[in-house]
């Protein structure tokens, strides 16, 4: 039996001497994810539509930790962008280790209201994007014989919430893109896994929180709060890691408790 010592586990979840790069780092979800990544001791790019609003982030992230983080705009709906971001990556860096696809938008409206227009907004990024992205970043993985995929999910990959029906579709469609991705890269040694928040405190989800779903939202998590951003970072690491290397095709839901009951309400 292979038999580790404390220190050696531990020592399995640092990211020292990896480059991982991370979509919608601007804000939220990404930046703690980002951060938590070069905390980890991963060299960092950190990638987002506004470079003036990126380029504070990355200065502050290295301050923080001490790590190079270079920070680029594109626009990951963008096929060409997404060439060239990751042409840059590997000529700053000389590889990808991490690839973690959490760039996302949303428009609401009740699926018969849905427009084209609406719906391929919604899905040029949140499926179309992170797939041709994977696919740039696993031909990089696959010339090093190893490499990380980390998707951001959503409770919309399992269930139906009314008014997000492009949301719903494409990450519905990118939870089974993880799977495939997850048999068909196991062999270059390159592990894909999602992470799927519940309800995190976030720009996006601002106006759920100052309206009447607010109170079903606590009511229906057992843990009775909104998620932070924060909350994301640990599992992140966890599948950036060596320790996760036996770990693929999964999904991971960080919600407290939310899909653990099918109408769990909080009692006084």
């Amino acid at each position: 039996m292979n038999q580790k010592s404390a220190t050696g586990i531990i020592q399995q979840f640092r990211l020292d001497g990896k480059v991982s790069l991370v979509t919608g780092a601007s804000r939220g979800i990404g930046l703690a994810m980002a951060e938590g990544l070069a905390g980890a001791g991963s060299e960092l790019v950190i990638v987002g539509r506004e470079l003036e609003t990126l380029a504070p982030i990355a200065e502050q992230i290295a301050a923080e930790t001490g790590r190079t983080v270079l920070p680029i705009q594109a626009d990951v709906g963008n096929l060409t962008e997404i060439d060239a971001l990751v042409a840059q990556t590997v000529e700053t860096f000389g590889r990808i280790d991490v690839l973690v696809n959490n760039a996302g938008v949303n428009r609401r409206n009740p699926a018969l209201d849905f427009t084209e227009v609406d719906w391929d907004f919604v899905t040029d990024i949140n499926l179309k994007g992170a797939f041709f992205l994977a696919k740039a970043c696993g031909n990089v993985m696959k010339e090093q014989k190893s490499g990380k995929v980390i998707n951001t999910l959503s409770l919309t990959s399992a269930i139906g919430l009314p008014t997000s029906v492009a949301y719903t579709a494409a990450k519905g469609g990118l939870l089974q893109l993880t799977k495939l991705l997850a048999v068909e890269w196991a062999e270059h040694n390159i592990q894909v896994n999602g992470i799927a928040p519940g309800f995190i405190r976030t720009e996006m989800t601002a106006p759920a929180r100052e309206d009447g779903r607010n109170e079903w939202i606590l009511n229906r998590t057992p843990a009775y709060r909104w998620g932070e951003p924060e909350d994301l970072a640990g599992l992140t690491i966890f599948f950036a890691s060596n320790a996760s290397d036996f770990v693929t095709g999964q999904m991971v839901f960080v919600d407290g408790g939310f899909m653990a009951g099918s109408d769990w309400r909080r009692r006084s």
